[in-house]
């Protein structure tokens, strides 16, 4: 049994895990209902992360289903350099999407945290300075005018 556990049989059940965990506190939320509770029929605010939740767990099987198939052939972490340095990236996104919050908390400055993080993120992935500026501007301004221009969402702690 323990040969099975190897490839994607894993991170399928922790994926599984996952999309389990989010659904019950979308449901368990009061607020967050799947069903529409306006009278235009509209989903409630709970429909995206209960689908999004169905999918996760969709996915989990899927993977799990193909690692059961690989009969432990495969094996789903491997530490070599590339997956050291990989690893640095993650943590190091990780780290820049924590100070994120943390300056967007402190200062309520969104859209200067979004352009900031796109910066940084660029630079993390080793782009050119003339890449990550355009990118960096263009994706500011496209989450602020869809979201604070065309929605009206207000990105406020």
């Amino acid at each position: 049994m323990q040969k099975k556990l190897k490839g994607d049989t894993v991170p399928g059940m922790i994926t599984i895990l996952i999309g389990i965990f989010f659904l019950v506190k979308t449901l368990a939320t009061d607020n967050l209902s799947f069903v529409a509770t306006t009278s235009d029929g509209v989903p409630g605010a709970g429909f995206f992360p209960c689908i999004l939740s169905g999918a996760l767990m969709f996915s989990g099987i899927i993977l799990m289903i193909r690692g059961l198939r690989q009969n432990g052939e495969k094996q789903y972490v491997a530490l070599d350099a590339e997956m050291r340095g990989n690893i640095k990236i993650l943590l190091l996104t990780v780290a820049g999407l924590a100070v994120f919050l943390a300056f967007w908390y402190l200062t309520d400055l969104f859209i200067v945290g979004v352009l900031l993080f796109a910066v940084f993120l660029n630079k993390l992935y080793e782009r050119k300075w003339k890449y990550t500026i355009m990118y960096a501007v263009i994706f500011t301004v496209f989450i602020y005018l869809v979201f604070m221009a065309a929605f009206s969402i207000g990105f406020t702690v």
